[in-house]
Protein backbone atom coordinates (compact mmCIF):
# COMPACT_ATOMS: atom_id res chain seq x y z
CA UNK A 1 0.00 0.00 0.00
CA UNK A 2 1.92 3.32 -1.40
CA UNK A 3 -1.39 5.59 -1.31
CA UNK A 4 -3.87 7.00 1.04
CA UNK A 5 -6.79 5.29 -1.70
CA UNK A 6 -5.10 1.99 -1.63
CA UNK A 7 -5.27 2.20 2.56
CA UNK A 8 -8.49 2.94 2.31
CA UNK A 9 -9.70 0.52 0.24
CA UNK A 10 -8.14 -2.03 2.08
CA UNK A 11 -9.60 -0.89 5.87
CA UNK A 12 -12.84 -0.90 3.49
CA UNK A 13 -12.72 -4.17 2.75
CA UNK A 14 -11.69 -5.62 5.97
CA UNK A 15 -14.50 -3.79 7.85
CA UNK A 16 -17.23 -5.19 4.85
CA UNK A 17 -15.86 -8.53 5.77
CA UNK A 18 -15.78 -8.20 9.76
CA UNK A 19 -19.40 -6.88 9.29
CA UNK A 20 -20.46 -10.09 7.50
CA UNK A 21 -18.97 -11.98 9.95
CA UNK A 22 -20.63 -10.56 12.43
CA UNK A 23 -24.22 -10.74 10.95
CA UNK A 24 -23.23 -14.39 10.61
CA UNK A 25 -21.94 -15.46 13.88
CA UNK A 26 -24.90 -13.32 15.05
CA UNK A 27 -27.52 -15.39 13.52
CA UNK A 28 -25.83 -18.26 14.65
CA UNK A 29 -25.68 -17.72 17.90
CA UNK A 30 -29.39 -16.96 17.90
CA UNK A 31 -30.01 -19.95 16.86
CA UNK A 32 -28.28 -22.38 18.86
CA UNK A 33 -29.79 -20.23 21.83
CA UNK A 34 -32.99 -21.75 20.58
CA UNK A 35 -34.25 -24.74 22.50
CA UNK A 36 -33.95 -26.70 19.38
CA UNK A 37 -31.28 -24.89 16.99
CA UNK A 38 -31.96 -24.74 13.52
CA UNK A 39 -34.80 -26.31 13.45
CA UNK A 40 -36.73 -23.82 11.53
CA UNK A 41 -33.67 -23.41 8.88
CA UNK A 42 -34.26 -27.67 8.35
CA UNK A 43 -38.15 -26.95 7.73
CA UNK A 44 -37.66 -24.55 5.98
CA UNK A 45 -34.93 -26.20 3.63
CA UNK A 46 -37.62 -29.14 3.46
CA UNK A 47 -40.32 -27.27 2.50
CA UNK A 48 -38.37 -25.72 -0.47
CA UNK A 49 -37.56 -29.37 -1.70
CA UNK A 50 -41.03 -30.50 -1.46
CA UNK A 51 -41.97 -27.40 -3.53
CA UNK A 52 -39.64 -27.66 -6.37
CA UNK A 53 -40.20 -31.62 -6.53
CA UNK A 54 -44.27 -30.61 -6.85
CA UNK A 55 -43.88 -27.73 -9.11
CA UNK A 56 -42.06 -29.87 -12.14
CA UNK A 57 -38.44 -30.86 -10.67
CA UNK A 58 -35.29 -29.34 -10.75
CA UNK A 59 -35.62 -29.04 -14.82
CA UNK A 60 -37.63 -25.55 -13.71
CA UNK A 61 -34.46 -24.66 -11.04
CA UNK A 62 -32.07 -25.50 -13.21
CA UNK A 63 -33.98 -22.87 -16.13
CA UNK A 64 -33.96 -20.10 -13.50
CA UNK A 65 -30.37 -20.52 -12.55
CA UNK A 66 -29.31 -20.77 -16.13
CA UNK A 67 -30.92 -17.52 -16.13
CA UNK A 68 -29.13 -15.88 -13.40
CA UNK A 69 -26.12 -16.91 -14.87
CA UNK A 70 -26.94 -15.48 -18.31
CA UNK A 71 -27.48 -11.97 -16.39
CA UNK A 72 -24.16 -10.52 -16.13
CA UNK A 73 -23.48 -10.98 -20.00
CA UNK A 74 -27.02 -10.05 -21.15
CA UNK A 75 -26.04 -6.33 -19.06
CA UNK A 76 -22.63 -6.60 -20.65
CA UNK A 77 -24.24 -6.85 -24.45
CA UNK A 78 -26.24 -3.83 -22.92
CA UNK A 79 -23.35 -1.80 -22.23
CA UNK A 80 -21.14 -2.64 -25.75
CA UNK A 81 -24.75 -1.75 -27.42
CA UNK A 82 -25.24 1.73 -26.03
CA UNK A 83 -22.85 3.16 -27.39
CA UNK A 84 -24.15 1.74 -31.07
CA UNK A 85 -27.69 2.50 -30.24
CA UNK A 86 -26.11 6.54 -29.71
CA UNK A 87 -24.76 6.91 -32.41
CA UNK A 88 -27.81 5.40 -34.18
CA UNK A 89 -30.05 7.47 -32.80
CA UNK A 90 -27.27 10.57 -33.88
CA UNK A 91 -28.12 9.51 -37.32
CA UNK A 92 -31.59 8.95 -37.79
CA UNK A 93 -32.01 12.33 -35.96
CA UNK A 94 -29.58 13.60 -38.39
CA UNK A 95 -31.55 12.33 -41.17
CA UNK A 96 -34.52 13.61 -39.61
CA UNK A 97 -33.45 16.83 -39.64
CA UNK A 98 -32.37 17.29 -42.67
CA UNK A 99 -35.19 15.88 -44.41
CA UNK A 100 -37.25 18.65 -42.63
CA UNK A 101 -35.09 21.21 -43.85
CA UNK A 102 -35.87 19.78 -46.99
CA UNK A 103 -39.53 19.77 -46.47
CA UNK A 104 -39.65 23.02 -45.30
CA UNK A 105 -37.71 24.14 -48.31
CA UNK A 106 -39.55 22.63 -51.17
CA UNK A 107 -43.17 23.08 -49.12
CA UNK A 108 -42.71 26.56 -48.28
CA UNK A 109 -44.16 27.29 -52.05
CA UNK A 110 -46.42 24.05 -52.45
CA UNK A 111 -48.57 24.28 -49.00
CA UNK A 112 -51.54 25.81 -48.27
CA UNK A 113 -51.50 28.00 -45.22
CA UNK A 114 -54.93 28.17 -44.24
CA UNK A 115 -54.98 31.62 -41.45
CA UNK A 116 -58.04 32.23 -39.61
CA UNK A 117 -57.89 36.08 -39.81
CA UNK A 118 -58.21 35.84 -43.23
CA UNK A 119 -61.00 33.05 -43.43
CA UNK A 120 -64.11 34.45 -45.38
CA UNK A 121 -66.48 32.22 -42.52
CA UNK A 122 -68.66 34.87 -42.06
CA UNK A 123 -69.70 36.04 -45.45
CA UNK A 124 -66.77 38.52 -45.42
CA UNK A 125 -66.40 38.50 -49.20
CA UNK A 126 -70.03 38.69 -50.07
CA UNK A 127 -69.99 42.20 -48.26
CA UNK A 128 -67.11 42.87 -50.22
CA UNK A 129 -69.05 41.88 -53.48
CA UNK A 130 -71.80 44.12 -52.46
CA UNK A 131 -70.07 46.85 -51.47
CA UNK A 132 -68.29 46.99 -55.06
CA UNK A 133 -71.79 46.78 -56.76
CA UNK A 134 -73.26 49.20 -54.69
CA UNK A 135 -69.62 51.25 -55.95
CA UNK A 136 -70.15 50.45 -59.05
CA UNK A 137 -73.71 51.94 -58.75
CA UNK A 138 -73.39 54.82 -57.44
CA UNK A 139 -70.38 55.72 -59.91
CA UNK A 140 -72.99 55.29 -63.36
Amino acid sequence: MFTLVDFITHVKGIEYLMSIAAIAGFLVFWEVLKPRPFKTVVETGKDDLAYIEQTGGFGNVMKSVGKIAAAPFIGLAYIVMLPVGFFAALAIGGINLAMKAAASLVGKNATFEWRPVEAYLAGKKRKQQTATKADKDATK
